[in-house]
């Protein structure tokens, strides 16, 4: 069986492809619990990028309130995991315009 480099893009893709700026902002809490879950960085890293993408098709740079609740749990957990806080979270922190929401 060959392997698909592109797993975690086509899939994350498959999901997204027909949201509404609404349907993206509502799924954001789900993926800020799955990354909460995560304990690979891989994982994580592909699901930031998901997240990222979530806000991309919102266009919005507001944090929903569930991510503000559980931002400083999230960034704890996330900076277990090197690669991915160095580069997907710190693209979220970025496109969020943040450092920390209060």
């Amino acid at each position: 069986m060959e392997s698909n480099e592109w797993y975690f893009s086509d899939a994350f893709e498959k999901i997204t492809c027909e949201m509404t700026p609404a349907d993206a902002f509502s799924y954001i809490p789900s993926v800020v619990s799955a990354l909460l879950e995560l304990k690979d960085d891989t994982l994580i890293w592909e699901t930031l990028y998901l997240l990222i993408e979530l806000y991309s098709i919102a266009d919005t740079t507001e944090i929903h309130p569930v991510l503000k609740e559980k931002w400083s749990l999230l960034n704890k957990h996330i900076l277990k995991f090197k690669d991915a806080y160095d580069t997907p979270f710190h693209e979220l922190k970025q496109q969020l315009r943040l450092k920390n929401p209060k």
